[in-house]
């Protein structure tokens, strides 16, 4: 059996060796897309980052400075390439009035000059990125208005950077000023604070794994985000748009520029639109094309993406848009600028291939597992790097289309209701002899490099509840190196955040996730209500029968708690009440977020009829969720 320091060694010496492989197999010498990604820049990033009015850093490029040297035995080197791409910052000028700012967030911001003032693209994802990328191109091109916004799709690194473009609604309705006219695709509203209201607690907690965000920037953390250097830790905000865009083909002419627009809802996003600019012969795919392969579904969580969709939506671009487009650009990274056909091939061919190999060993009677395993990339991605699996990664969305058209389940009887990881971890435990054998097994595994069998043992022995520290030790530095060799950025973040939390434990960090109230506050009250019933506690509401009448913004609603189950009816009121309640929705969100109590809510103009203890038992049935719950201990 090897002592830690032997393993140590081993460890060091496999994954120096198989990220050299690496750097033989692909091209790594070619600067090609470094003359893209420099291309055009006209103005730098501030020097000293981006923070709030208190001082706090919520962006500060200066921590990738580390990415200027060569790269370490612990990063992926087509990973450091990419990272290295991604820290070229600043205002670029695409064409002679189309702009991108870059790199002061996860994502872009485009910028077009309309006949009256700035039309925005995607104000990224915070509030103090999305004005720091405003007043960088005041400064630079000469101050101008705001004269209309397009947000492509339904992910809030691409609004939650609003008002830091529009500005705050005034605090009284009556002298509300309108906000610059904001497109969106249709059905946005639908689906926009559907996956991050709805099941967002344990969306947040998994955003954390995938974006590295308590690891730090250093070459044994966080190098890159694959769609970017990752998300700004900022304020996110919404506001809410009030013109929608639902065909393809659809024409507007907005502030004076033309935009031909076309759907592409339930590619990247449920609800997402491209757009072309004829007067500029620009292609802007938004997130549907990137200089990566995307997640069909990313670690975080999110609704299944369609890869036959998506191969079909880019064809559609080719067919519509090809022949007419000099330049192409998207919502992250750098554009397009030559063999714009080929580039629209090779994107669309990466989701259609995954699709088509993947049902295919399916129909050969391949589970999810084993076809993971057996799925090869195409040829061409050992030359082609904008196919690449930094962000999304083939294996794992291999894994998506088979849970789309299957489900989880594989079809052997065994996995039709399978153990819980604490019930296994202590079975498989005493089947290999207690936790001293399972870790001298997982060490003659690392031995012989197989990480992914010792992860997976040790894994069992951690949740168990057996005290075997050295087994946590283990698979922390297991962990690290299947980080370390990875070419996904978020998945390498997935490693080593769970290596950290072993180490180290959970650690919170303030302005991490959470609640958007701006997002939360726009809810249809079908959707709100819905995602307030998520929290029923089951034990707290069981022999409890009431009924509430709502009056939220003068709309009417009626909840009931019977069974242990919420039900809401929205535009219908119930004939004997316990309790009726006039309220506006961004109050009521107060309540519920705990940042406003039902006395200060009353106080502010919320009225209560009725029984106000059936309306305190109704607020008490509901949890309260912990953003910080553990992932790889039990």
């Amino acid at each position: 059996m090897s002592d830690k320091n032997n393993l140590q060694e081993i460890l060091n010496k496999a994954t120096a060796a198989a990220n050299k492989a690496v750097a033989e197999r692909l091209p790594l010498n070619d600067k090609s897309d470094l003359e893209a990604a420099s291309r055009g820049l006209i103005a730098q990033p501030p020097a000293d980052g981006i923070q709030t009015a208190n001082g706090r850093k919520v962006w500060n490029l200066a921590d990738y400075d580390f990415l200027d040297g060569d790269c370490p035995h612990t990063v992926n080197p087509s990973l450091w390439r990419l990272a290295q791409l991604n820290k070229i910052s600043g205002l670029f000028e695409v064409a002679d009035g189309v702009w991108q700012i870059r790199a002061f967030d996860i994502a872009n911001m485009t910028i077009i000059r309309g006949e009256t003032g700035w039309i925005l693209i995607d104000p990224l994802m915070t509030r103090q990125t999305s004005a720091a990328g405003l007043k960088l191109v005041n400064e630079t091109l000469g101050h101008r208005p705001v004269s209309a916004i397009l947000v492509t799709h339904t992910h809030p690194d691409h609004f939650g950077g609003l008002k830091g473009v529009t500005g705050d609604d005034p605090a009284e309705p009556a002298d509300r000023v309108s906000h610059p006219p904001i497109y969106a695709p249709a059905d946005f509203m639908t689906y926009a604070a559907s996956e991050t209201i709805m099941g967002g607690n344990h969306m947040a907690r998994r955003a954390i794994y995938q974006f590295g965000l308590t690891l730090g920037t250093h070459p044994e953390g966080v190098v890159d985000g694959g769609l970017g250097k990752g998300p700004a830790k900022g304020n996110r905000t919404f506001a809410e748009p009030n013109h929608f865009i639902g065909e393809t083909g659809e024409e507007r002419a907005i502030d004076g520029v033309r935009f031909i627009f076309q759907m592409a809802s339930g590619t990247e996003a449920p609800a997402e639109f491209t757009f072309y600019l004829p007067d500029y012969r620009i292609l802007c795919m938004a997130e549907v094309c990137t200089q990566t392969m995307h997640n069909l579904v990313p670690p975080r969580g999110a609704q299944l993406r369609d890869a036959r969709l998506w191969a079909r939506t880019i064809d559609e671009a080719l067919t519509l848009f090809g022949d007419k487009t000099d330049i192409l650009i998207n919502c992250h990274h750098w554009p397009v600028w030559d063999n714009v056909r080929t580039y629209l091939e090779e994107q669309r061919d990466v989701y259609k291939y995954t699709h088509d190999q993947t049902l295919r060993l399916a129909n050969l009677g391949h589970t999810p597992h084993e076809i993971a395993a057996a799925i090869d990339e195409p040829d061409w991605l050992s030359e082609k790097f904008h196919g690449r699996g930094y962000y999304g990664s083939l294996t794992f969305n291999a894994r998506a289309v088979y849970t789309k058209y299957f489900g989880f389940y594989d079809g052997n009887p065994v996995n039709v209701n399978p153990l819980p990881p604490e019930q296994l971890g202590r079975h498989v435990v005493d089947a290999v002899g207690g936790a001293d054998a399972a870790v001298a097994v997982a060490q003659t595994a690392i031995e012989k490099d197989e990480l992914q069998w010792a992860a997976t043992l040790l894994s069992h022995v951690v949740f168990s509840g057996a005290d075997a520290p050295q087994a946590r030790e283990l698979l922390v530095d297991v962990f690290r190196h299947l980080g370390y060799r990875e070419e996904s950025g978020i998945m390498r973040n997935v490693y080593l955040t769970g290596a950290k939390e072993l180490a180290d434990g959970i650690n919170p960090l303030p302005m991490t996730g959470g609640r958007n109230a701006d997002l939360a506050a726009t809810l249809p009250l079908k959707d709100w209500f819905d995602a307030f019933a998520v929290r029923l506690n089951p034990d707290r509401s069981r022999g409890h029968n009431l009924m509430l009448n709502f009056s939220i913004d003068g709309q009417p609603a009626c909840v009931s708690v019977a069974r242990q189950t919420e039900f809401a009816r929205i535009d219908f009121q119930c004939a004997s009440p316990d309790a009726t309640v006039t309220i506006q929705l961004p109050v009521l969100e107060a309540i519920i977020s705990g940042n406003q109590t039902l006395e200060e809510a009353e106080a502010a103009g919320a009225t209560i009829t009725g029984d106000r203890d059936k309306l305190r038992q109704w607020f008490d049935m509901h949890d309260t969720f912990n953003l910080w719950f553990n992932i790889v201990t039990p």
